[in-house]
């Protein structure tokens, strides 16, 4: 069985075609994804993903197995 919960994340870098994601509410975890994922959950362009904060679902796949999803953008600047 899953659990899910809104989590805030910080969008590190982007190496190639994957972003480091540190999610402050888990011990500054970093998870390594797909940047397109963040992207298009979010509609913004994956040059902009560095530096930027998004609240996402964080769900507990297996026993130490997590995912990260349904990406929004925080603070967004163009608004």
């Amino acid at each position: 069985m899953s659990h899910s919960e809104r989590v805030e994340v910080l969008v590190l870098l982007t190496v190639g075609d994957d972003a480091i994601v540190v999610v402050p509410a888990r011990d500054d975890r970093e998870v390594r994804m797909p940047s397109a994922v963040i992207a298009g959950d979010a509609g913004i362009p994956v040059g902009e993903l560095p530096g930027r904060r998004f609240a996402a679902t964080w769900t507990q796949v297996a026993d130490r197995e997590y995912t990260l999803g349904e990406f929004v953008l925080l603070n967004d600047p163009r608004v």
